[in-house]
């Protein structure tokens, strides 16, 4: 029985590039995105890989959305042996220019989307004794950015709440990781760009 894996945020970028390489690797892939009708990049990249995915709708902005989609993979699938938590949005300014609002919507995609989806998953992997989540924060997670203060925030937030899990979650067999990129030439970059003040 192939093992599963669920990726947030396959649209583009990390997302899409890890979907195609766990299906290569021969998981059952459950790719996940908030409108999947975005999809096409995907599954043509799928295609050309001579692979499968299995694309779900999953806004991590949504706890509803999170909750329904997390129970019909266990539901259709019996089991998520990988959880990487790839969703997130950007937002370049400094802190005087970042608004009450902006922060909320920066925190609700970076963290608050991950703690909901690791928080979906746990049950499961601690009743089978095993599985892995593996959260994509940023090097923006280790050093703060001059102009980036909401975003490294976030990062931060997802940082010091996986590294307070892995001990707790290694207990009973399931392991927790970061990754944390620098900049990578992907279709975020210009998403960044676009929600940030200076586009305005």
């Amino acid at each position: 029985m192939s093992r599963v894996a669920l990726i947030t945020g396959t649209s583009s970028g990390i997302g899409l590039a890890s979907a195609v390489a766990f299906a290569k690797a021969g998981f059952r892939t459950v790719a996940t995105m908030r409108d999947p009708e975005k999809a096409g990049p995907l599954r043509e990249r799928a295609a050309r890989e001579g692979v499968s995915v299995d694309v779900r709708a999953l806004d991590v902005e949504s706890a509803e959305s999170v909750a329904h989609c997390i129970a019909s993979v266990l539901r259709d699938l019996g089991t998520v042996d990988v959880l990487v938590n790839n969703a997130g949005a950007g937002f370049v300014a400094a802190l005087e220019q970042t608004s009450e609002p902006e922060l909320r919507r920066v925190m609700e995609v970076n963290f608050f989307g991950v703690w909901r989806t690791t928080q979906a998953v746990l049950p499961a992997m601690r009743a089978a004794g095993r599985g892995r989540i593996v959260s994509v924060t940023s090097v923006g997670g280790l050093f703060g950015q001059p102009f980036n203060d909401a975003y490294c925030a976030a990062k931060f937030a997802v940082e010091g709440a996986m590294e307070a899990l892995a001990p707790v979650a290694a207990r009973f067999g399931v392991q927790v990781a970061v990754i944390e990129p620098g900049p990578v030439n992907t279709e975020f970059v210009g998403s960044v760009q676009k929600s940030s003040p200076a586009a305005a």
